[in-house]
């Protein structure tokens, strides 16, 4: 069982990065051209077929978003450990 995922961060382009899982794309987070928030979408680790954009405030927020919703999904699946990450909690 794993204690941590390992998520690297690669640049795609200016102001659009992914989220590598070893040579695996989990996720994207990027900005649009004149607009202050950062959009990031989970692209593919949960099965689901949900390709809606979400909303941060900073890059940062999107990265701990992105991890959040990526240990959610493999503590789901039993494959992280539970007491590894703290579960996410919705303000």
């Amino acid at each position: 069982m794993l204690q941590e995922i390992p998520i690297v961060w690669k640049s795609i382009r200016n102001d659009a990065y992914a989220a590598m899982l070893g040579e695996h794309q989990l996720a994207y987070v990027l900005r649009h051209e004149n607009e202050a928030v950062w959009r990031w979408v989970i692209s593919d680790c949960n099965g689901l077929e949900c390709y809606e954009f979400r909303s941060a405030r900073s890059l940062a927020d999107a990265k701990a978003a992105v991890k959040d919703s990526v240990h959610q999904w493999f503590r789901a699946a039993g494959l992280l450990h539970l007491d590894s990450v703290p579960e996410r909690q919705d303000v």
